[in-house]
């Protein structure tokens, strides 16, 4: 496996747990990119190493040379790859050199409108498809875009993540977020990774028109690449009193719980665990036609799917909570 997930590398981690779980069934070896070179097992059958490398460049030939190293002397028969583009295209020269089965993951939807401007990006994901033998996907939009594209169907393997119905349903909240933040008629959330697609920035600016009628509570819980953005958001418009930016949470089953409605503004997704946690626990949904939405996750009364962006549409689903 050719990982991007730093997670790994942390044995406490549940994404490590998982990995311990996949090693039950075969012997496994991941490789992960990374600054600092570590070698270790996660239990006797997986086994992790991190590759050295100051940029994208020298990581990526130390991938490649680690995986060629892996694959000689442990008779590896299958590589999988976490991505299309740079983990994808080491996957495909390894496939190359040694005539093994290739299969790539696809966790988010490439070939969507969002991606279109980002060319090379492209160009590389169509060239790793073509050549891999198996391609995994985590929800039914993605398995679509790529039948529309023109890749064969039976090269497709849809496996969505799992989420535990149950478990979420009688989970019991460690605190509730009306006693945590009092005073508000309803709360707001948002919940995940701060990346420019999960467009978080452009739902602080709807809420700014939501509270000059109601008197609502944004909570965005999560951290990433836009944190300093939503930060600066913020403060430039006086939000302090409405709009709460916490760090990430160990236990997001509290905040959904105990939020009156989950918001979920993503330009682009493979899948949306989050709604779909949110959908499990009850809890309201409000969010863009993207990933689960209409798949998956279907409109209700408690699920309302609106058109990308559209601004008026999300001021009124929020006000109509």
């Amino acid at each position: 496996m050719i990982s991007l997930d730093k997670k790994i590398l942390d044995p406490n981690s549940a994404v490590a747990q998982r990995m311990i779980e996949y090693g039950k069934e075969n012997e496994l070896f991941i490789i992960i990119p990374s600054k600092e070179k570590r070698s270790f097992d996660l239990s006797p059958n997986v086994h992790v190493q991190s590759t050295c490398g100051k940029n994208k460049v020298t990581q990526f030939l130390s991938l490649k040379r680690t995986g060629k190293k892996l694959v000689k002397e442990n008779s590896i028969q299958a590589i999988t790859t976490q991505d299309l583009f740079f983990t994808g295209l080491v996957g495909w020269l390894l496939k190359r050199k040694f005539r093994i089965k290739l299969e790539v993951q696809m966790h988010g939807d490439f070939l969507g409108d969002y991606y279109k401007k980002q060319w090379l990006r492209l160009c590389l994901a169509k060239f790793v498809l073509k050549r891999a033998d198996v391609i995994r996907v985590v929800g039914e939009r993605i398995r679509q875009s790529l039948v529309n594209l023109g890749v064969a169907e039976n090269k497709i393997e849809v496996r969505p993540i799992s989420v535990d119905v149950d478990e979420i349903k009688n989970y019991q909240p460690k605190f509730n977020l009306h006693q945590k933040y009092p005073g508000f008629e309803k709360i707001f959330l948002v919940l995940g990774r701060l990346d420019p697609v999960k467009n978080v920035g452009w739902l602080v600016d709807v809420f700014m028109e939501v509270i000059k009628q109601k008197n609502y509570l944004l909570l965005i819980v999560g951290s990433g690449a836009e944190e300093a953005k939503i930060k600066s958001l913020i403060t430039d418009h006086r939000l302090f009193c409405n709009v709460v930016l916490e760090g990430w949470t160990d236990d997001p089953y509290s905040y959904i719980k105990t939020a009156d409605c989950m918001l979920f503004p993503s330009l682009s997704e493979g899948y949306g665990l989050v709604a779909m946690e949110a959908g499990a626990a009850g809890t309201p949904v409000i969010m863009n036609d993207v990933g689960v939405a209409n798949y998956e996750l279907k409109p209700s009364e408690k699920v309302k799917i609106l058109p990308i962006n559209d601004k008026d549409a999300w001021i009124k689903a929020i006000l109509e909570v």
